[in-house]
Order: structure tokens, then sequence, then C-alpha cells
């Protein structure tokens, strides 16, 4: 990534939860990306599911292997589970967890280079 603007590198959380539906909430307003690059630890095959489930035919993110493939002034992600990853809305399973940790596992990984 070329610039100058901070990394800001957010988790995915629990897969069931409501966080995919914060983190894009919040990356819909244009104004973050004059503060920071923002990548998220997670995977694009649940992220569709939610913005499907959401209805937001507006917003998509930029996938991305690493952190210096993240494109400025775009959401970029990276995908740091299985792609058999199933979505159970409001369930708390043990996959959802095990997902949760592998993503904050790469994040740090990746704060440490």
């Amino acid at each position: 990534m070329k610039g100058d603007k901070v990394i800001l590198g957010i988790t995915h959380g629990d897969i069931n939860g409501i966080s995919y539906e914060v983190i894009m909430k919040s990356l819909l307003d244009n104004r973050i990306f004059d503060l920071c690059t923002p990548v998220v630890y997670g995977s694009p095959k649940v992220a569709a599911y939610h913005r499907k489930t959401l209805n937001l035919e507006n917003f998509s993110f930029n996938s991305i292997r690493s952190v210096e493939e993240a494109q400025s002034r775009k959401a970029n992600i990276i995908n740091c589970i299985d792609e058999s990853a199933r979505v159970e809305l409001g369930k708390s399973t043990p996959y959802a967890g095990e997902a949760s940790l592998r993503a904050l596992e790469t994040a740090v990984r990746d704060m440490a280079d």
C-alpha cells in the first residue's frame, strides 16, 4: 500500500453475530477513507452472506492477500478462515469462535511484521 495513511486492522469477531453489520455500515461512510486504510481480517464469503442479508447492494470489499496489497479509499478484506464456513445467525458455535480467534491471530501477526 502506498501513502502515509494509517492501516486500520479490523477483525470480524463472531461470524454469527452483528460484527459484519457494524463493520460494513461503518465503512459506508466514506469519511473513514480520509483518515485510514481499513483492512478487515475475516472472510469475503461470510461478508457476502451478511451483505446480502442486510441488502447492502452499494457495498463491496476489495479482497487482498496481504496488507501490502491494501488500496487506499477501499474497504479491504483478508481471508483468514476456511471458505467452507457456515453462517448461523444468532447462534454461538465452536467454529464461529475459532474463526474469530484465527482473524485476531492473523491481524496480530501482521501488526508485528
